[in-house]
């Protein structure tokens, strides 16, 4: 998110755009219809240089990236 969240000429819009895409869309997604819809825990984490979401609910862990 460092590298490739900040430009010189946009500051910041590139860090939101980035929040938005691979963190904000999934979690709503997972929250509305998925795995979280009956409640949970996310863990964001790195892997190979990628996000990855991590989503527990009370019963079992499940990775998207």
């Amino acid at each position: 998110m460092a590298e490739h969240g900040y430009e010189v000429t946009m500051g910041a819009r590139p860090m939101a755009r980035i929040i938005k895409e691979h963190i904000k869309k999934p979690l709503a997604e997972e929250l509305l219809f998925g795995c979280l819809a009956g409640g949970g825990h996310i863990h964001v984490t790195v892997h190979d240089n990628k996000l990855v979401l991590e989503f527990e609910t009370e019963q079992e862990e499940v990775l998207h990236d």
